[in-house]
């Protein structure tokens, strides 16, 4: 897919995010255990309006059908420019197609989401990625469910540093994050299977936010916030800098200023959503 040379010149741009696309990431593929550690590299994502800080050299046209390999570790090949890979701790290489990228993994169950340039020989991270979410159990993340009270969910949003993961289902909103540095998880996230129904609002600073539905408002003041894999049916607003925002889909108005802005449904140049991807 020519995305990139199409950012001023053709129609509107359309990305599949179908649970196909992002469950598989490519035809030959393996499922990946829980808990393990995996990288989800995107690579030449769309570069939307609102991005700040640059762009690598090394950003190419071509999406599908690249290579990926972690050493030591697993192999994928990307499709609509999606391709996860199982990690071994400690340091390796990434190769990308025929370019090579050092990557650090702390330990098992980290979740590394990588947005990658690439020109068919050498390529390059986007300035402040990758995105590391430290899920495993070394972490001591915090695992809710829906059936959780509603308070104990306030309890763990307000420690900082938490590390906590929503379960499939539907959370009662709406929702704080008041605590600082503190992640907040999704699993099943290529279907977005963990639903706040409501809003949420981050007031702490290094917020990051994965693989959630939001039925309502996303709302955040705090320093560099990130948000990947999302989607937000309601309206966003950001007024922070610093932000990174990947691979979300965004339905209502949204405003996010000098952020790292890629692959983003409802930011231009991709301005329409997905069919049916803002439904409750």
């Amino acid at each position: 897919m020519a995305l990139i040379a199409c950012l001023n010149a053709c129609g509107p741009i359309t990305l599949d995010v179908s649970d196909a696309a992002e469950s598989t990431a490519g035809p030959e593929i393996t499922p990946i255990p829980a808990g393990s550690a995996v990288v989800v590299v995107i690579v030449n994502p769309v570069v939307n309006s609102t991005h700040a800080g640059g762009v690598p050299g090394e950003l190419g046209q071509l999406r599908d059908e690249i290579a990926v390999e972690a050493e030591p570790g697993g192999a994928a090949v990307t499709l609509d420019g999606l391709a996860v890979a199982e990690l071994a701790p400690g340091s390796l290489e990434l190769r990308v197609g025929a370019a090579t990228l050092s990557l650090d993994v702390s330990a098992m169950g980290d979740i590394i989401d990588a947005p990658i340039a690439y020109d068919g020989a050498s390529a390059a991270y986007f300035s402040n990625t990758p995105l590391r979410y430290p899920a495993g159990a070394a972490t001591k993340a915090t695992r809710l469910d829906p059936e959780t009270p509603r308070a104990a969910i306030a309890a763990a949003l307000a420690k900082d540093g938490a590390v906590v993961v929503l379960r499939p289902g539907v959370y009662a909103g709406d929702l704080a994050i008041e605590g600082h540095g503190v992640l907040l998880l999704g699993e099943g996230w290529t279907d977005h299977a963990a639903v706040i129904d409501g809003s949420l609002t981050a007031d702490g600073d290094d917020v990051r936010v994965r693989g959630v539905t939001i039925t309502g408002d996303l709302m955040s003041t705090g320093t560099k916030f990130a948000i990947s894999f999302s989607r937000v049916l309601g309206a966003t607003s950001v007024t922070a800098d610093d932000g990174v925002f990947v691979r979300n889909i965004f339905c209502e108005a949204t405003t996010i200023p000098a952020s790292i802005a890629l692959d983003n449904f409802g930011l231009g140049p991709i301005e329409e959503p997905p069919a049916g991807a803002c439904d409750p």
